[in-house]
């Protein structure tokens, strides 16, 4: 792989990355996204709204940051008032959202 090569992944990586942040702006869930993009699972699409949350300047990012914070407040809304399962496993989803939260205070 020569240089250039090295250099075209990069920004189609960049490239991705951005496009998972314009779609989950626009209130894809990460499932949804890695499944528009043929991505092999959500948490790839997890990570590449990271990468690009964490290049936009700090304003963007602040925005973007709260728009995400809300997204993850209305979901542990949703599972904690859910009759469908038991307490145990809506302990377990509950930390994976704080889990979330935790990810969008450390770059």
């Amino acid at each position: 792989m020569t240089r250039s090569d090295v250099d075209a992944a990069f920004q189609d990586d960049l490239e991705l990355d951005d496009q998972i942040l314009r779609l989950r702006e626009n209130g894809l869930s990460y499932l949804a996204i890695a499944e528009r993009l043929g991505l092999a699972r959500a948490t790839v699409a997890r990570s590449g709204y990271l990468r690009a949350l964490w290049r936009l300047p700090s304003g963007e990012q602040s925005g973007s940051c709260l728009r995400e914070l809300q997204r993850l407040d209305t979901l542990a809304n949703y599972i904690a008032a859910r009759d469908d399962i038991d307490k145990a496993e809506i302990a377990r989803q509950l930390q994976m959202v704080d889990r979330l939260r935790l990810d969008l205070l450390e770059p």
